[in-house]
C-alpha cells in the first residue's frame, strides 16, 4: 500500500532522522552515502521548525523516497523550494508500477508541482525551484522540465 506521510513541526519527533535513516538504502559509494546521511539528518532537524515540510513516500514498510519543501522567493516572486529530494538506492532510475510506471524522483517532482499549484491559488507562487547537488543531477532535472535560473546553478519550473 502506497503511503505519502507528511512531517511538519507539529508531528516530527527528535527521532525522525534516526527513524528515516533506518528505512533507507543509501548509495554504495561511502563518500556519497555520508553526504546522503548528513542531508537526511539535516532536513529532519529543519522539519522540526515551521519552515520545512518533509514527505516520506513508502510502499508497505519500504521507503521509496523523500522530498522536503519550503517556501522561498526568487527576487520578488514567491517560490516553492525543493530543499532535498532523495530516492532509495534500490529504486533509483526505475519506473515503478505502483507509481503508474513513473520513476520515484519524477513522482515526487510531480507531487511538488501539485503542492505548488495549490499554494499558487492562495499565495501567488510563480516557480518551483531547486539547487541540484551536482552537474549530473542538473542534467536529470533539466530532462524533467527544469530550466536554469541565472542565479548560481538554481533550476526552476514556471507554474
Amino acid at each position: 500500500m502506497l503511503e505519502l506521510k507528511k512531517y511538519t513541526s507539529t508531528n516530527a519527533s527528535y527521532r525522525l532522522g534516526i527513524d528515516v535513516l533506518s528505512t533507507v538504502e543509501l548509495s554504495q559509494d561511502i563518500e556519497q552515502s555520508q553526504r546522503e546521511k548528513y542531508f537526511i539528518k539535516d532536513i529532519c532537524k529543519r522539519v522540526q521548525k515551521p519552515s520545512t515540510v518533509l514527505y516520506h513516500l513508502k510502499d508497505e514498510e519500504v521507503t521509496l523516497g523523500l522530498i522536503a519543501l519550503s517556501v522561498s522567493s526568487i527576487g520578488e516572486f514567491p517560490s516553492l523550494q525543493i530543499d532535498y529530494l532523495f530516492v532509495n538506492r534500490t529504486y533509483r532510475g526505475k519506473p515503478l508500477e505502483i507509481l503508474d510506471d513513473l520513476k520515484t524522483s519524477t513522482y515526487l517532482i510531480e507531487f511538488a508541482i501539485e503542492i505548488a499549484k495549490e499554494i499558487q491559488e492562495i499565495a501567488g507562487l510563480r516557480y518551483l525551484v531547486l539547487l541540484p547537488d551536482n552537474d549530473k543531477l542538473q542534467d536529470v532535472y533539466k530532462s524533467m522540465g527544469f530550466s536554469i535560473l541565472s542565479k548560481e546553478n538554481w533550476l526552476y519550473i514556471k507554474l
